[in-house]
This record gives structure tokens, C-alpha cells and sequence, in this order.
């Protein structure tokens, strides 16, 4: 996709209806913790007479409070993400009233086998744990990667310069920033053209941003090494092996670092709204955001809420059949956690593997001390998650409807 059709579909995408309003849908127990300590927060809809209330809340803000209401969650409920900001008050109803949109009409099916042995697993076992780390030390080296910082908006050329180094070894990989309205920080796309299925897309995504829950508006290191430099490390080494490799998809191939995650998924809601208007065939997408800290017993944690569960069945045959050993939990979020929440909204498939239990996430992010060396100065759990989302492309990209 060319820059001149992202920036039309940018322009469709990022419309907002009032600039001094902003419109979020929270969980029951984010707005608990709003009210009443932001007391310029409006519900809109009313939790149920003597119940905890629905599963979704829509609350109007002043854009100025928005930072605030994002410091709030993070820092008392520890949540990522936290809530989903929307474009306007329509939509945002529209998400509320129906959870997700239908699903595009004629959107291909997958046929969820596994099917290309011969193409997967040699670039599995090409696959770095150091490659990862490498990555995850060098976005984590910002003293911030946030939205608005100056940083945050660095550091998405420096992975745009990084992604355009590896992916030259390819010869046909499209390296693009999408600029997204009302902040600096830009999402970066990698996107290796697939052949005679090549209208049919495979979404692969991680954010770029990172926060520091107690220096929001202020000086504060937020060196977001597991959440999320983690997950696009792993992006980066699917893109080295696919580049070196120089394997040519039947789908096209889309791996995205989202802008913006941890204020409302902005970046990859501007996106997925982006791509369902256009039309755009999405089969699949996968969401890495803390892949590299081991706090449960299990390897990877499949969430079931705001994901589809024919893929995340599917995603348990990949792992059978390619990362033997590796052992395989489920949990849920209760809330929209992360960015493929924003493709679920609009009715595409998506998936989330995920570090450890949520109870037993990674307890340092969200602070200075997110850092590699708390995830052991090492990347082997990351390795799996890499490994995974690479034979995710690779299937799915090789497959037929």
C-alpha cells in the first residue's frame, strides 16, 4: 500500500467530530476508579441496577483529561491500554451497542491446516533469541517511547530505518510510516506483497509505544523493555527471516508497530478502521505485546476475550507442530488489553498469545524498571512467541481460501 492511498485512508479514519470531547469505553472496574476520581468523566451508559454492569461502559472526557484517565489505569489496575478511545461519540456507541463489527462480506475463510512444513520450519530454526534482544535493547535504550514525546516520534524512524535495513535483503518489502492525526508518533508497516492471493492480508502487530504510570506529564524513563520493545523485537526477527529467506507469500503480509497503544489503542484503531473501509481483506491477525517474561507456569497464554476462537484453536495446532514442548494456557483480559482488539471491533479475526497469566504478568511495566535486564537480560521467552507468529505468516500467507 502505497503512502498516497494511507494517507487518503488516514483522512477517512482519523475524522473527529469534537476536538474537546474524546469518547472511551472502559470496563465496570475502570469506571469505578474514574468516578469519582476524574470528575469530569460523563457516563453515558449506566451500569445495571444492583449489578456490577455491562461488559463495556462509554464515558465522554475532555481531551485534555484523557492522559490523566490513561495514568489512572495503568498505575491502580495495572491495565494495557487500558480502555479504547473513539473517533466520535457515533462510533463509539456503534462499538458499545455491538461489540464487533459483522464480518465483511466475502471476507475469505482460512482453511486453518497445517500445510507448509517444508517453508516453516527451516526459518524457525534460523530464528534468534540475541537477534531479539539486540532490538529490544535498542528501543528500549529511548528514554521514553510515548505518544507524544519527542522520543516516541524518534523512535519510530529509527525502527522505520531498522525495518528498511532488513527488509532490502528481500528485495520486495514495502517499509512505510502511517501518520496518525493529533500526535507526533507515527505506527510503522512492513509489508511483503503476496503473489495471486495477494488482496488477502495476514496482520501481524505489536506497539511501539511505552508509558511511565507515574511521570505521564512529566520527565520520566519509560524504557518499555517487555511491554512492548518485546513484541517488536519479535516482529523484527519474523522480518529477518522472511527477508533472508526471501520467501514470497500468496497473501500479503503485514507486520505493524503500533503508535498510541497505551492511550486508547489509537494507532491500530485508526488502522483496522482504516483497512475495514477501504474493503480490505483481513484473513487473520496476531498480537505480540509482552512476549518475553516468564511469570507462569505455563509458556503462552492464549486470551479468549476479544479474539476469535477458531484462530486461537488454530494457533494451538502451530504451536503442536512446531514448538514442540511448549506448553499452552488460556486466560482473559475483561477488558480491551490490547491492539487486536481494535481489528475485533471491526470484524476481522484476531488473536493475542500472551507472556504468563494475567495475574502473574510482568509486574515492572509501566515503570523505569521495565527494562531487559528484568526480564533476565535475555530473550528465550520471546523466541517462542516469535517463533509462533512466524509460522502464523507463514501458514497463513501460503494458504488457500
Amino acid at each position: 500500500m502505497r503512502k498516497w492511498m494511507l494517507a487518503m485512508l488516514l483522512a477517512a479514519a482519523t475524522a473527529r467530530a469534537d476536538a474537546q470531547s474524546s469518547w472511551l469505553t472502559v470496563d465496570a472496574a475502570a469506571y469505578r476508579l474514574l468516578d469519582p476520581a476524574v470528575p469530569s468523566a460523563r457516563l453515558h451508559a449506566a451500569p445495571a441496577s444492583g449489578a456490577a454492569g455491562p461488559a463495556a461502559l462509554l464515558v465522554e472526557v475532555p481531551s485534555a483529561d484523557v492522559a490523566r484517565v490513561a495514568r489512572l489505569l495503568h498505575k491502580r489496575l495495572g491495565h494495557c491500554g487500558g480502555f479504547m478511545a473513539h473517533a466520535d461519540q457515533a462510533s463509539a456507541q456503534r462499538s458499545l451497542a455491538q461489540g464487533a463489527a459483522a464480518p465483511m462480506a466475502g471476507l475469505a475463510r482460512p482453511d486453518y491446516l497445517i500445510a507448509n512444513q517444508a517453508k516453516v520450519t527451516p526459518l524457525l530454526s534460523g530464528m534468534s533469541a540475541k537477534n531479539i534482544a539486540r532490538t529490544i535493547a535498542g528501543l528500549s535504550a529511548f528514554p521514553d517511547r510515548f505518544y507524544t514525546s519527542p522520543h516516541g516520534a524518534r523512535a519510530s524512524e529509527w525502527l522505520r530505518k531498522d525495518w528498511a535495513a532488513v527488509g532490502a535483503r528481500h528485495g520486495g518489502v514495502l517499509v512505510e510510516t502511517f501518520a496518525h492525526a493529533g500526535f507526533p508518533q507515527a505506527s510503522v508497516l512492513a509489508t511483503i506483497a503476496g503473489t495471486d492471493l495477494a488482496d488477502q492480508v495476514v496482520v501481524i502487530g505489536a506497539h511501539l509505544d511505552s508509558i511511565n504510570a507515574n511521570a505521564m506529564d512529566e520527565p520520566g524513563q519509560a524504557p518499555g523493555a517487555d511491554d512492548d520493545a518485546s513484541g517488536v523485537a519479535g516482529l523484527t526477527e519474523v522480518l529477518r527471516v522472511i527477508s533472508d529467506a526471501r520467501y514470497r507469500p500468496r497473501r500479503t503480509i503485514k507486520l505493524i508497530a503500533y503508535a498510541a497503544e497505551e492511550v486508547g489503542l489509537r494507532g491500530s484503531q485508526d488502522l483496522a478502521r482504516a483497512f475495514r473501509q477501504a474493503g480490505i481483506q483481513v484473513v487473520g491477525v496476531l498480537q505480540l505485546d509482552m512476549i518475553n517474561y516468564k511469570g507462569a507456569d505455563k509458556d503462552i497464554y492464549l486470551l479468549r476475550d476479544y479474539s476469535s476462537a477458531d484462530q486461537n484453536a488454530f494457533l494451538r495446532k502451530l504451536i503442536a507442530a512446531y514448538l514442540p514442548g511448549i506448553t499452552v494456557g488460556s486466560d482473559s483480559c475483561g477488558y480491551a488489553c490490547s491492539d487486536h482488539a481494535s481489528w475485533h471491533a471491526e470484524g476481522y479475526p484476531a488473536s493475542m498469545p500472551f507472556e504468563s497469566s494475567l495475574a502473574q504478568a510482568n509486574p515492572h511495566i509501566h515503570s523505569k524498571n521495565d527494562t531487559l535486564a528484568s526480564s533476565g537480560g535475555q530473550a528465550v521467552h520471546a523466541l517462542k512467541f516469535a517463533r509462533l507468529a512466524a509460522a502464523f505468516a507463514i501458514e497463513l500467507g501460503s494458504s488457500t481460501p
